[in-house]
């Protein structure tokens, strides 16, 4: 009876851990490299990106090559610092990160001391250059103040370029779950969908339906991939629709 109770206790964790690793599909991240006025790298450059929202700050180190990488902080809005022994500190500010976004940011560090900073103001939008998806992203304002009859978010998925359904009205139904419509993504079927919500599987197991659609008011945004997502997402032919929930601040 001891090895059935442990074995079942072993397998909750498993699951938790799954669990918690998904959550990396929520999220977003900062790449970059840090060179000194002559365009060598920086090695051991402090690069701390704060959530201007909440005041959390998430930090590295870039590595020999100069470069850095801070993966899966929730979407927001950022402030980004570079700190280094012998140059002043660098800095750029409300950078707005969106869902699985990947942003490349350079930074080129001038000699002087940490007390001095030099803030970058104008720069260029964060282009998705570091992945392959296709898609778009709806934020919450788009979300509530477009005319959504039943309040079903799935219906704005037909928003995205090859994502179209034969017969609309079925997003209209009043129903959210078993008898709302799906969008048919670049010619899959709409059961190749793979809806999430919050990093977790949100598939309803008989036919793919949804399995919970969260109030309009409840969604901070949701994203939809309609090509070729990255490895980590899988289960999907057609597209995949990441939902995130509102959250609190400081």
């Amino acid at each position: 009876m001891k090895k059935i109770e442990s074995l079942v206790l072993f397998l909750a964790i498993v699951g938790w851990l799954t669990v918690s690793a998904s959550a990396q599909q929520v999220t977003a991240a900062f790449t970059g490299k840090v060179t000194d006025p002559t365009g060598a790298a920086v090695v051991g450059a402090k690069v701390t990106a704060t959530d201007t929202d909440r005041g959390t700050p998430w930090t590295t180190t870039t590595n020999a090559e100069g470069a850095f990488n801070i993966p899966r902080v929730p979407i927001g809005t950022y402030n980004v610092k570079v700190e280094k022994e012998g140059f002043s500190t660098a800095t750029q500010s409300h950078i707005t990160m969106e869902m699985n976004q990947v942003g490349r940011l350079d930074f080129q560090l001038q000699v002087g001391s940490l007390s001095q900073t030099v803030e970058v103001t104008s720069t260029e939008p964060l282009l998705q250059t570091q992945s392959t998806e296709l898609g778009q992203n709806i934020d919450a304002r788009t979300n509530e103040d477009l005319p959504l009859a039943t309040r079903n978010y799935v219906e704005l998925t037909l928003l995205a370029p090859g994502s179209i359904h034969p017969d609309p009205s079925t997003f209209k139904n009043g129903q959210t779950t078993m008898n709302s419509g799906r969008p048919n993504v670049n010619g899959n079927r709409e059961q190749a969908n793979n809806f999430m919500l919050d990093g977790l599987d949100n598939n309803q197991t008989s036919d793919n339906l949804v399995g919970y659609a969260s109030a309009v008011d409840a969604i901070q945004e949701f994203n939809e991939i309609t090509l070729t997502a990255p490895a980590e997402f899988g289960n999907y032919m057609g597209g995949i629709v990441s939902v995130t929930s509102k959250s609190g601040t400081n």
